[in-house]
């Protein structure tokens, strides 16, 4: 046996999480089962980890094994001392069948990335509403990850989201967390690909983009946006509106809409579905931003433009449309679920290539351009406006 954490107070070497707690080291099987002992009889409140059970049975009999066990788990009721077992996989008897609670450990790989899953298979007496997990072991740390909320009750008084400031040469993202994960932020002109992946909650895209296009749009930038299939334009703006009030809406946020029913506003732009049309009305509106605005970007779902102009969507002058957008150092940023032309061509020219998927209802999201580790996504409400953060899986 490795370790074993004794609650008896004295110095501790070990860290600050550790504090009140003794590491001993023990090697002989004697030395094992009277500290065990030692520690249930003292009727001391505690928590002593045996890493591994694989080295306090090495070289131990099966009867000594059994002491063991015994030792460990007689007179439960009595004991206030928890105990955990490490395993490796290797001989552990009996021991599924006597413990309260069994947890999993495992490591995997997902695109050649390190993926980490913890797995509750036994826990005795509680009802389990979620049975896995990812973690991180970030810092040399067991991090859980936590299962990603997407809503919160709105403050009574709208925020303002606060902005993290752009460098010289590159736009912010609204988190430093996914700066950082893209090397120092968007790199000004850049594509942008986001593949999400079809179980990932429409909620999670949504509050994904709004902080994007707010920290954006709250610098002096301005935004034109093309919804997904099943959110109107109306829906894109009233979340937008909270986080960056009514009036930088109506002067730098365009949001495209198709539904002819609905009425003018300052910020909508009534497309017909008709392919000139619209990109005459597009480029109308895009030169127009330039003249309100310091930067711009453009926010375009390819799976809404397919679903109304078809897979085959050929615009005479898209490709120099497309090289001017870089040139003048605007961003865009495309979003798609389903395997289609335009996402096919647009990745051939992507800077950036990142993929969103949710494993155990937790949002991840990893580089493939460039290439990351595994990020954790969490959303925080605490300062009345929405903000990303994120846990690198290591």
């Amino acid at each position: 046996m490795r370790d074993v954490m004794d609650p008896s107070p004295g110095n501790s070497n070990v860290d600050d999480s550790s504090e009140g707690l003794q590491r001993v080291r023990l090697s002989d099987p004697d030395d094992v089962f009277n500290k065990i002992l030692t520690l249930k009889r003292s009727k001391l409140r505690g928590l002593m980890v045996i890493d591994s059970w694989e080295g306090a049975l090495r070289n131990m009999s099966e009867d000594g094994r059994r002491m063991i066990e015994s030792a460990i788990l007689s007179d439960p009721d009595d004991s206030k001392l928890g105990v955990v077992l490490t395993s490796e996989g290797g001989r552990i008897g009996e021991l599924p069948n006597l413990v309260d609670g069994i947890l999993t450990l495992s490591s995997s790989e997902l695109d050649g990335r390190r993926l980490r899953t913890i797995v509750v298979n036994k826990l005795r007496g509680l009802r389990i509403h979620l049975d896995r997990g990812l973690f991180s072991l970030e810092s040399g740390r067991f991090v859980l990850l936590p299962k990603t909320k997407f809503d919160k009750e709105s403050p009574t008084k709208p925020t303002i989201l606060s902005p993290i400031p752009h460098s010289d040469s590159s736009f912010s993202t609204g988190s430093r967390d996914l700066d950082r994960m893209l090397n120092m932020g968007i790199k000004k002109g850049a594509f942008i690909l986001v593949d999400v992946n079809n179980i990932v909650p429409t909620n999670g895209v949504r509050l994904f983009l709004r902080i994007v296009n707010a920290n954006f749009v709250n610098q002096g930038g301005s935004c034109f946006i093309v919804p997904s299939s099943t959110i109107s334009s109306d829906n894109v703006a009233d979340a937008l509106r909270p986080v960056v009030g009514n009036e930088t809406l109506e002067e730098r946020v365009r949001i495209a809409e198709f539904n002819q029913a609905v009425p003018p506003k300052k910020w909508r732009v009534q497309l017909k579905g008709k392919v000139m049309d619209d990109f005459t009305l597009f480029n109308n509106v895009w030169k127009e931003l330039e003249t309100a605005s310091t930067s711009r970007m453009l926010v375009i779902d390819f799976d809404k433009i397919v679903q109304i102009y078809g897979d085959d969507l050929m615009l005479p002058g898209l490709a120099t449309m497309g090289a001017s957008i870089r040139d003048s150092g605007a961003v865009t940023l495309a979003l798609a679920s389903q395997a289609n032309k335009m996402k096919e061509a647009f990745l051939r020219t992507a800077d950036y290539y990142l993929r969103i998927e949710s494993i155990n209802d937790t949002m991840i999201i990893y580089g493939v351009k460039p290439f990351t580790n595994i990020h954790g996504i969490e959303f925080g409400f605490d300062k009345g406006y929405p903000s990303l953060n994120l846990t690198e899986i290591v």
